[in-house]
């Protein structure tokens, strides 16, 4: 009998059966075909090879822990052909192999779910086998089994001299372990994993890996998964390598694997060729970048390194310009929500919506729904952003034409299971044509950013500009969502993002706060706070010294994407700001002239480049708006929000500005200094915005504020009759106003390229001079306002009446005198003495007696001037100005809101000059007034209102808000809407419709007529008297020629619109009245033609369109004196007048010395009114003759054309209750006059005519009552 046996355990293929000897061990040879041939019982398999069971769990329990990579890489070694048929051990490891690619697919297509983490197989005591104490901890056993085979799973990469240790990299997608890594097998799965997802590598039962070319593939999906296996493939060799040092029985072979990816490659382009797909040629695989540590990044990591310049990419840096950038750090990570920005209706269904915008943000459109669109913030990282720079527009699609051939585009799915997707496609191309597909799906936020606005301030930039302003409606530290702002550098030639030294963008705002920034000068102004977290209208406004480089958008507090300004450098698109940084300008010097006004302000300025006055400055809008529209018509509604509480978008000749502020709410206002109230107040921006707003949601007025309503912000505070205002927070409203304003004019002049170098800056003749002092050193502050970089600095010039500033009465360092009012000279002061003697004071109030010297000199080029001194220096400019004859004397009223200021010029010796200026505080403002007495007022703006389709929010829209108080501001508001052709038609309504205004009209003009008469009467006096006249100017009477300046002067254009003829004679009649009758004027003056007569010029050389109107004293200001060279006098005491009769001095031996109504009056006449001068009508005359006659003419005329209903017995118990003396002593400035000279001892310097304040007591106390009556 033979001994030769068959082998009872182990069943294989006949043709490979053993032959063994009885009770002897024999080796067997070519084991490896010895198993491959085994019989194993048939599993139940599935049709793509997998088992319907999970076979790994039987594998697990082979007495090893690496079973399951040896199965992986018997697998790989057994199957080399996919197609040939095969059962038992052979169909089980056909279906690892499948497993194999799937893992190898799901890197490729989802590497961002991929992470890796390297597991040390040794003691975490880090001892070795005999000397740790737990000999059984898993890594360290798990290290100890693998015997001899140990130094393949080290990094051999590892110097000679450090310890090399066994390790396993364990890998997980979205959170749960799938497998690890090999150096034999390069990947094997975990025994039990399931992944419920549906992916083209997972089998939808067993929920393991599978090959994806048995799934349907997108092309995009194949293209990656070849490229992928092709770049494996690629550095088989290279992975090979690393184990060269190795001994030659564990050092690996992979032709086996390499045999099986080249297959699978075939396979691919098969399924490409049966699908009609792209050809597969020269595919860049996906970019995994780092996620596998050595060695096996050799084989499975792939970025490309690439370089991008404004959008042009190359694979080699072609310049220091040039961002080096892997693709797969372009698009933000796909767990980003992305913020959506809704556009409303025009939004939606508009193709190319935001190629009028000039914010850059990405467009979708929605799926399902053909033509309609949504918008996102860009899903890019600053890293993207900086690559494609200017040529975003492009990479978004909006520059179809350009030479960069990147896009970025979107699928928006609103109805998706999971919530709403936003599908982002990145294709780039290089310079060498290869194409990089990136795709990102994102959750979008639940909410859009709707109805919300941020917009910026200039719009442009300059490398020589230095302050720039935004305001947003999304603060940085809102609850829902958030906007924050960062910066471009300015010394970059592509003006890209301004980057930290990590890589992050310089952010503005943090936690309500600016950040400090090295360098920069970052301000928060107004923040959005726990203070006003009651109010639903968030808002802040930020300053950067550097220009507004785009808008990052967070929702709750997560970043959601970004938004990127969209500068213009050429064409004239409004809606766009411009990129100036490679142009510099040559900015002129400009000489500005501005005049603050009551009501209004005006602004001129002289070219120094072109030697004139600049005709029509126009602060046109220079606001950008990037999430809205700035076109608002406020003939439809009313300002908004951000109209008030931001620059201004209404343009606006620089004659016509209002002088109204907005304030901010304090609460919003950011101290970051501790500073005091007056001070931040008093700051640009912080303290406010000019208004130019000419329909506002008024609600209720005060005499020097207006509350408006807001839905969102609810109230809103307007100041406005700053001017005289000696309150400390409106000096700093003041200073604030004319801060910001400036902002305005340098932005304007910049653009026009010049630069104010000189300010002169104009105060009415009456002020005194403690507000002449606090106006001094506001106009001072202002050289700190300049945002020009490198820019000359401001030159304010003071006012040429403060050369007595501090001037006090006595002498007080003289020694030696007997008056008192030295310090330690006497003992009559008394101080602590228990008696204090006081002597009486001896007053003797000087009057006319000696002729009056004028003492003239040349107007000085560095001063700035009295209202009325500019006045003529406009009056006498060159090309257009007054000729002024020998035979002339022109008298020029400057009708401003609060103030008429007054300017006589004639031609003295020397050439032209001015005899006289002074103001009265009797002006336009005093019809604004009447409004509020008016019954019918409101008719007739109403009626106006529908002749012109003029919507004015709470006058002929939404609530009723007139009322007496809010009437001057609607009054203002209609006018401001008028062009110049409807002012006449305004007047002759009044006439018809509102006949009591009129009466109001000719009370205000006659007045100003007949005072007029009486100062022509007092200068001609005083001409003939002084030794200043040349004898030709003595002996001849002069023609007289009244001209009338500043918006108010339009008050002398309503009776001429009722009847020229009428008010020319009602106007000439009040002026001879003035002058004492026609009598006195034959001698006093000549009339201005003989035939037809016309006594006096009434304003004949004012141009028809009003061109000039409020410019005469801003112009009269920049316009350089050397020009006009007009003479004043050194002698600044103004020549007034009394005015009225019964009037009288005490003398100190108590006689009463009776003066005339054309006697001047001084300051010391007004200080001991009702004392030592004193009003004494004697026994039987009338108590103010000159005021009755002016009040007889004007009730004759207004009773029978207008129908004044105030009777002759009204008209006398007005006269008879004047006792002016006790309405003087009220008046607020001569109690301010009183104050400086008792608390500080100087001169008192209230001064005025007694026949206007006599006209201004009367108008308030009986005619604004007497308009009343139906």
């Amino acid at each position: 009998m033979s001994n030769k046996i068959k082998a009872l355990t182990i069943k294989v293929h006949a043709k490979t059966e053993l032959q063994g000897v009885q009770y002897a061990w024999d080796k067997i040879p070519q084991l490896e075909i010895f198993t491959r041939n085994i019989i194993i019982p048939e599993i139940a398999v599935e049709q793509d090879g997998g088992a319907a069971v999970n076979i790994g769990t039987l594998v697990s329990g082979i007495p090893t822990v690496f079973a399951r990579a040896s199965l992986f890489e018997s697998a790989l070694n057994n199957i080399i052909d996919q197609d040939a048929a095969a059962s038992g051990l052979m169909l089980f490891y056909k279906s690892l192999v499948s497993e194999w690619k799937g893992f190898i697919s799901c890197i490729a297509l989802n590497y961002k779910d991929i992470e890796v983490n390297r597991v040390p197989l040794v003691y975490s005591d880090g001892k070795k086998i005999n000397d740790t104490e737990n000999v059984y901890e898993p890594t360290g056993a798990f290290g100890n089994s693998l015997f001899e085979r140990q130094p393949l799973w080290c990094d051999q990469s590892l110097a000679d001299n450090a310890e090399k240790v066994p390790f396993v990299d364990v890998i997980s997608f979205k959170g749960s372990v799938v497998g690890g890594t090999s150096p034999d097998c390069f990947l094997f799965t975990a025994v039990s994993y399931n992944i419920k997802d549906r992916y083209p590598f997972i089998n939808v039962q067993s929920g393991r890996f599978v090959d994806p070319l048995k799934s349907d593939l997108r092309p995009e999906e194949l293209y990656k998964i070849y490229g992928y296996a092709k770049q494996i493939l690629d550095n088989i060799q290279q992975f090979r390598q690393h184990f060269n040092n190795l001994s030659s029985d564990i050092r690996p072979s992979y032709e086996n694997i390499s045999a099986c990816l080249q297959d699978w490659i075939k396979d691919m382009v098969k399924y490409q060729e049966q699908r009609n797909f792209a050809r597969l040629d020269n595919q860049t695989p996906p970019e995994v970048g780092a996620l596998f540590a050595l060695p096996f990044s050799k084989l499975f990591n792939y970025s490309t390194l690439l370089f991008g310049s404004e959008g042009i990419i190359t694979q080699e840096s072609s310049s220091e310009l040039s961002i080096p950038f892997d693709p797969k750090d372009l698009l933000l990570p796909d767990a980003t929500e992305i913020a959506q920005i809704d556009f409303g209706k025009e939004g939606v269904g508009t193709r190319n919506y935001l190629s009028n915008k000039p914010i850059l943000l990405l467009a979708a459109e929605t799926k399902g729904q053909s033509n309609n669109y949504a918008y996102f913030a860009l899903p890019l990282t600053p890293l993207a952003l900086n690559v494609f720079g200017a040529n975003l527009d492009a990479l978004t699609g909006l520059s179809p034409n350009s030479n960069v051939r990147s896009r970025i585009s979107a699928l928006y799915d609103p109805n998706d299971k999971d919530g709403e997707k936003l599908i982002v496609h990145l294709r780039l191309f290089t310079d060498t044509g290869n194409e990089i597909l990136k795709q990102v799906v994102y959750k979008v936020t639940q909410e859009a950013i709707m109805g919300k606005d941020i917009l910026m301030w200039p719009n442009f930039i300059s490398k020589q500009w230095n302050r720039y302003f935004l305001y947003s409606e999304i603060p940085h530290n809102d609850a829902k969502f958030q906007a924050t702002p960062f910066i471009g550098n300015v010394n970059d030639d592509f003006f890209r993002i301004a980057l930290d030294e990590k890589g992050i963008p310089f952010y503005l705002a943090e936690k309500g706060r600016a950040l400090s920034i090295p360098e920069m000068k970052v301000q928060l102004h107004v923040a959005s706070n726990n203070a006003v977290a009651d109010n639903k209208y968030k808002y802040e406004i930020y300053e950067s010294n550097q220009p507004f480089k785009g808008i990052k958008f967070a929702h709750a507090g997560m970043d959601c994407g970004f938004g990127i300004i969209r500068y213009k450098s050429f064409g004239d698109d409004p809606a766009f700001p411009w990129n100036l940084l490679n142009t510099t300008r040559t900015l002129s010097p400009a000489f500005l002239g501005v005049d603050f006004g009551s009501t209004n302000s005006s602004i001129a300025y002289y070219s120094d480049s072109d030697k004139m006055i600049k005709e029509n400055l126009k602060l046109t809008n220079k606001r950008v708006s990037l999430l809205s529209t700035d076109l608002k018509n406020n003939d439809e509604r009313p300002a908004v929000e951000d109209e008030i509480f931001f620059f201004q978008n209404d343009e606006i000749l620089s004659n016509s500005i209002k002088s109204v502020l907005t304030i901010h709410d304090p609460r919003r206002i950011v101290n970051e200094k501790g500073s005091q109230s007056d001070f931040l107040l008093a700051q640009a921006v912080k303290g406010g915005f000019p208004c130019f707003e000419k329909n506002l949601p008024i609600d209720t007025a005060l005499d020097n504020r207006y509350f408006l309503t807001y839905n969102r912000v609810g109230k809103a505070e307007l100041v406005y009759n700053m001017k005289w205002s000696t309150q400390n927070i409106d000096k700093s409203y003041k200073t604030a106003y004319l801060s910001t304003l400036m902002l305005h004019v340098y932005a304007q002049l910049f653009v026009e390229n010049h630069e104010p170098h000189t300010l002169k800056w104009s105060y009415p003749s009456s002020m005194g001079k403690d507000l002449l002092s606090e106006y001094r050193a506001i106009w001072d502050s202002l050289v700190d306002i300049s945002p020009i970089n490198n820019g000359v600095t401001l030159k304010t010039y003071p006012p040429s009446d403060l050369s007595d500033i501090g001037d006090v009465q006595g002498s007080t360092w003289s020694a030696g005198n007997d008056t008192g009012g030295s310090w330690g000279t006497s003992e009559e002061i008394g101080w602590g003495s228990e008696v204090e003697t006081q002597k009486k004071e001896i007053v003797e109030i000087p009057f006319d007696t000696a002729p009056i010297r004028f003492d003239f000199k040349p107007l000085g080029n560095k001063d700035s001037l009295s209202e009325a001194c500019a006045v003529a220096n406009y009056l006498v400019r060159p090309n257009g100005g007054y000729s002024l004859n020998p035979g002339e004397l022109v008298l020029c009223f400057d009708i401003g809101g609060s103030t008429t200021d007054i300017t006589a010029l004639c031609q003295m010796s020397g050439g032209k000059a001015m005899i006289k200026q002074n103001s009265i505080r009797f002006a336009a403002e005093r019809m604004a007034q009447a409004t509020r007495y008016s019954p019918n007022f409101r008719t007739v703006l109403l009626k106006m209102c529908e002749r012109k389709g003029i919507s004015i929010q709470g006058l002929n829209k939404g609530e009723n808000k007139f009322s007496e108080n809010t009437a001057p501001y609607y009054f203002e508001q209609v006018l401001d809407r008028l062009e110049h052709t409807d002012f006449n038609t305004f007047y002759r309504l009044v006439a018809a419709e509102c006949q009591e205004m009129m009466s109001v009209n000719l009370y205000i003009t006659g007045l100003i007529m007949f005072y007029a008469g009486q100062l022509v009467h007092k200068l001609r006096t005083e001409i003939v008297r002084s030794e200043d006249a040349p004898p030709a100017v003595k002996n001849t009477p002069p023609k007289i020629r009244i001209a009338f300046a500043g918006k108010g002067a339009r008050i002398f254009d309503w009776f001429n619109a009722v009847d020229p003829s009428a008010a020319n004679t009602y106007y000439t009649q009040m002026f001879i009245r003035g002058i004492g009758g026609e009598a006195v004027a034959k001698k006093t003056i000549m009339p201005v033609s003989q035939n037809p007569l016309k006594i006096i010029d009434i304003n004949s050389q004012k141009a028809d369109n009003y061109t000039d109107v409020k410019y005469e004293v801003s112009k009269g200001l920049a316009i350089p004196t050397d020009n006009t060279k007009i003479l004043v006098p050194a002698n600044k005491q103004a020549i007034e007048i009394l005015g009225e009769d019964h009037f009288c001095i005490v003398m100190p031996n108590g006689e009463f010395k009776y003066l005339e109504s054309t006697n001047s009056i001084t300051p010391e006449m007004l200080e001991h009114i009702g004392d030592h001068f004193i009003n004494y009508p004697p026994q039987g005359s009338q108590p103010c003759p000159r005021f009755m006659d002016f009040a007889d003419l004007f009730y004759k005329v207004a009773s029978a054309m207008f129908g004044l209903k105030m009777s002759s017995a009204d008209f006398m118990a007005g006269f008879h209750d004047m006792n002016i003396e006790n309405y003087i002593k009220g008046i607020p400035e001569f109690i301010e006059a009183k104050k400086r000279k008792l608390d500080e001892q100087k001169k008192f310097d209230y001064v005025a005519p007694v026949i206007i304040l006599e006209g201004m007591k009367f108008f308030e106390k009986h005619l604004l009552k007497g308009i009343k009556i139906q």
